[in-house]
């Protein structure tokens, strides 16, 4: 593979090239998928589960396995997550052209179009959302074209927590009777928000209760990412201090998101026969929150004054845990009453600018608490 510009890659997967460790994880998930298991990953937001996922289908999986991976964040309804499943699926099949036929006979309640990359000549199905007219009728036949598929098949959807906010509400229902009785069709869900991953799936009242094995996603060791790191600067004739890298990573509590992003930047500072060195500590930070700063003026503009209060007094405190009920907080941030405050948490929650894992309240984003800790 062709050297990038920086080897520092922010949101996305290249290869295994540019992907830090995850050993362990990798080899937990391919124990699981080979003893076909339904997986559940959890962890805080920004840490890599969706380059996890990536990674173990790039690199770990049998070139037997037919793999698919799905981000529903943004998706209201049932409708809109069978378009990206449908979309996935036809985008991958098309590069083998000797499936599509079958494909498109498994998958009658589409109306699809047939065209040609002008440049590769591989063929490339088109189709709307409205085509998604019945999405149980269209899910029925994806599945059902997977199960008949002459590989096993592995379907992960990222943000699974989104189908309790989907507009219908037996979404949870639908997909759990669909999927138990699947034999060669494996899942792997992921997300971010703890609480409502443990309610769809610990819940006895719940229809996925007790159907998925879970992995805890952690941050990536300090000294593997400091090894990482300066292996990726060698590479490029560079060089990082040991210091500059594990301030980042207690800065940002190993979060991969924002040390990709600090690192890129880092790597970015110096030349070749070059070293960046702790000085650079600040200057880096600085340059995120500043690039960022109009966003969260805006952001923090348009909030109602006790969330102000409520969020600025959870960024003073950031990266401790706090309990913004507890008597001793209130007092030292001269909050009123604690039903004001859960009623200002609440809506900061909606909001997705903290999140709530068992009571603990945390922001979202790091590089906004860096801009309240100086506002």
């Amino acid at each position: 593979m062709k050297s990038l510009n920086n080897p520092f890659v922010i949101g996305k997967y290249v290869s295994k090239d540019y992907f830090c460790d995850r050993e362990k994880e990798s080899q937990m998930l391919v124990h699981h998928i080979e003893n076909g298991r339904n997986v559940t990953i959890m962890s805080e937001r920004r840490l890599g589960k969706t380059g996890l996922i990536e990674h173990v289908f790039a690199n770990h999986l049998p070139a037997t396995y037919e793999t698919f991976l799905i981000d529903i964040y943004t998706c209201k309804n049932l409708r809109e997550m069978v378009y990206l499943l449908a979309s996935e699926v036809f985008k991958k099949i098309a590069r083998k052209q000797s499936f599509i036929e079958r494909l498109l006979r498994a998958v009658r309640s589409l109306k699809t179009t047939i065209s040609y990359d002008a440049v590769t000549g591989l063929p490339e199905i088109g189709f709307g959302l409205g085509e998604i007219q019945q999405p149980e009728i269209t899910l029925d036949e994806i599945l059902n074209y997977l199960e008949s598929s002459d590989s096993p098949c592995i379907v992960a959807i990222d943000e699974f927590q989104k189908i309790a906010s989907f507009e219908e509400k037996d979404v949870e229902a639908l997909l759990r009777t669909k999927i138990q009785h699947l034999k060669k069709t494996q899942f792997v869900f992921a997300g971010s928000e703890h609480h409502f991953l443990e309610d769809i799936f610990n819940d006895p009242a719940r229809p996925f209760y007790n159907s998925v094995v879970f992995m805890q996603l952690l941050p990536i060791e300090k000294d593997k990412y400091i090894d990482f790191c300066q292996r990726l600067f060698q590479k490029y004739r560079k060089s990082v201090s040991v210091e500059l890298v594990s301030s980042l990573y207690d800065c940002f509590q190993g979060i991969t998101w924002y040390l990709q992003l600090s690192m890129n930047e880092a790597f970015a500072m110096v030349e070749r026969g070059e070293c960046v060195g702790e000085e650079a500590f600040g200057q880096i930070l600085n340059h995120l929150v500043d690039s960022k700063r109009f966003t969260f003026e805006d952001r923090y503009a348009s909030l109602p004054e006790k969330q102000k209060t409520v969020l600025q007094a959870i960024a003073s405190e950031f990266p401790y845990q706090v309990t913004p009920t507890s008597r001793d907080f209130m007092e030292k941030y001269k909050l009123k009453t604690a039903s004001s405050v859960q009623t200002a948490l609440k809506g900061l929650v909606e909001k997705g600018i903290i999140s709530d894992s068992h009571g603990i309240k945390r922001p979202t984003d790091l590089l906004f608490v860096l801009w309240l800790k100086n506002f």
